[in-house]
């Protein structure tokens, strides 16, 4: 027997290219890139090469940090009117790694797990982490077996990205525009979304600061008095966003350099994905303090002060309101199985605006 395992083993190489002794491009992202090149679509590029989608889009975000340029931006233009490409900076990385391969006599081919007949979902869902979105699509999937859906928490800032490269049908998304005290509506136009999504009235949702009992937090100003270990949300999140807005306020009322607030709020760096991961964090001791959902932090049996209200929408392209899963989807938002559920969880509420078009 245990010959017979030994017989199945197999040694395969690959090439990593590294930055100052930090990964950087192996041959999953590399496959990816050289897909995106081919096909114009980074979703369908990561289902071709059997990789997540969040997680690609997470290590393209480190690359573009590192490089300080974008390895993919969107194409303009057209019958869905977006799509991807390699800008020139992807080219020139890819060309690095393909020219690295043929030296040391690799070949970039297809994994054991490429899903290459899997082509685009009957449904993509993307953008910031929702629980009550999360209970929608599992309704819809509930109705309709089989259905492939698509979901990939990428922060608010990362679904809109992904409806303008035409990777995704919806996007949840809660940007609050300062200047306008609106949500959501005027960011259509800062990803060429205006004239091709729309944004449907989801529901509010009741966003604060979770922490244990024996931490006793009043407030923002806190994170900046008292030197609370905070856990953070990932950089284009509607809730990093919020976060930074008033930690920028609360610094230029005692007199702070904003650009002081990274170094003066202690493990700012310290970045999660997902509202429960913050819970999480706090609960286990690993932080003080976070910003999240109430719903999550009483499910951890956490204190909460509330900061705000805040609208959860969806944006939607206007050619994906013809596809019949997108309409379902849709209309779930006013349904009585929805409006249950959602009664049901803490620090959630909808109003007369719920399902309605809110933007041109």
């Amino acid at each position: 027997m245990k010959g017979t395992r030994l017989q199945d083993l197999r040694v395969r190489a690959e090439v990593l290219l590294e930055w100052r002794g930090e990964p950087v491009l192996d041959s999953k992202l590399a496959r990816v890139l050289r897909e995106v090149g081919q096909k114009g679509s980074l979703l369908r590029a990561c289902r071709v090469a059997g990789v997540p989608y969040a997680r690609t889009w997470e290590k393209l975000a480190r690359l573009e940090e590192i490089f300080g340029e974008k390895l993919i931006e969107a194409r303009r233009g057209g019958p869905g009117g977006g799509g991807a490409r390699l800008t020139k900076l992807g080219k020139e990385l890819l060309s690095i790694y393909f020219e690295a391969e043929a030296r040391l006599g690799y070949q970039l081919g297809p994994s054991s797990n490429v899903r290459a007949t899997k082509g685009m979902p009957e449904l993509a869902v993307m953008g910031s982490n929702d629980p009550a979105l999360e209970v929608l699509v599992g309704i819809l999937k509930e109705r309709k077996p089989g259905l492939d859906v698509e979901v990939s928490w990428l922060g608010s800032a990362g679904g809109l990205a992904a409806l303008m490269m035409g990777d995704a049908h919806i996007a949840g998304v809660h940007l609050l525009d300062p200047t306008t005290g609106e949500y959501n509506v005027p960011f259509l136009s800062r990803y060429w979304l205006e004239g091709r999504a729309v944004i449907v009235r989801g529901y509010q949702r009741e966003l604060g600061l979770a922490f244990r009992s024996d931490t006793r937090v009043k407030g923002i100003s806190d994170l900046l008095d008292r030197r609370l270990r905070l856990v953070n949300r990932n950089p284009g999140s509607g809730t990093r966003a919020l976060l930074d807005h008033l930690l920028r306020q609360a610094a230029l009322d005692r007199g702070i350099n904003p650009a002081e607030v990274p170094r003066l709020v202690k493990n700012y760096e310290k970045e999660v994905r997902t509202h429960a991961e913050v819970a999480r964090e706090v609960a286990t001791r690993a932080a003080d303090v976070g910003i999240t959902l109430r719903y999550a932090a009483e499910l951890y049996g956490l204190q909460f002060v509330r900061l705000v209200w805040e609208w959860y929408d969806l944006a939607v392209l206007k050619e994906a309101m013809r596809r019949e899963n997108v309409r379902e989807l849709l209309a779930l938002l006013t349904s009585e199985e929805f409006m249950q559920v959602i009664k049901r969880m803490r620090g959630y509420r909808v109003t007369s605006e719920t399902g309605k078009i809110v933007s041109d």
